[in-house]
């Protein structure tokens, strides 16, 4: 009796199921736009895109000829060395801490920092944690 009622529960949702997809297989027909303007619109707007990713692809080779855009990037590429190795400073200072949190706060020239450090070497600065980079 309770198998009957389990296996026609199965086969009303298996048909509902069927429903819906149908549904909503006809509602994506009528959502469709079939309009001529529609499509040349859409296919205006494939074209500037593929004209402006052309045009910054363009932009960025002029820049690595300009002699001050390339001291630039090195000179981010030397920071962020420098970044990493004071990170790792850090993290090796960290290290050498007693395995239980600990809270600082130090002043800097942005004003008051809290320093929370967590056993499992985790290092968090005004609530955000600092990630260790390689």
């Amino acid at each position: 009796m309770v198998e009957d009622k389990i296996m026609l529960a199965l086969k009303d949702i298996a048909k509902t199921k069927e429903e819906i997809r149908d549904i909503k297989k006809d509602m994506r027909a009528q959502e469709k736009v079939d309009n001529e303007q529609y499509t040349q619109l859409k296919t205006s707007l494939k074209e500037l895109k593929a004209q402006i990713k052309d045009m910054e692809e363009d932009w960025k080779e002029d820049l690595k000829k300009d002699d001050y855009y390339n001291k630039l990037r090195e000179m981010l590429q030397n920071k962020e060395e420098d970044f990493a190795k004071i990170s790792g400073e850090l993290f090796t200072a960290v290290s050498s801490l007693p395995a239980k949190p600990v809270i600082m706060k130090m002043d800097t020239e942005e004003g008051p920092v809290n320093i929370q450090i967590q056993p499992e070497m985790k290092v968090y600065v005004n609530g955000k944690e600092e990630k260790k980079r390689a």
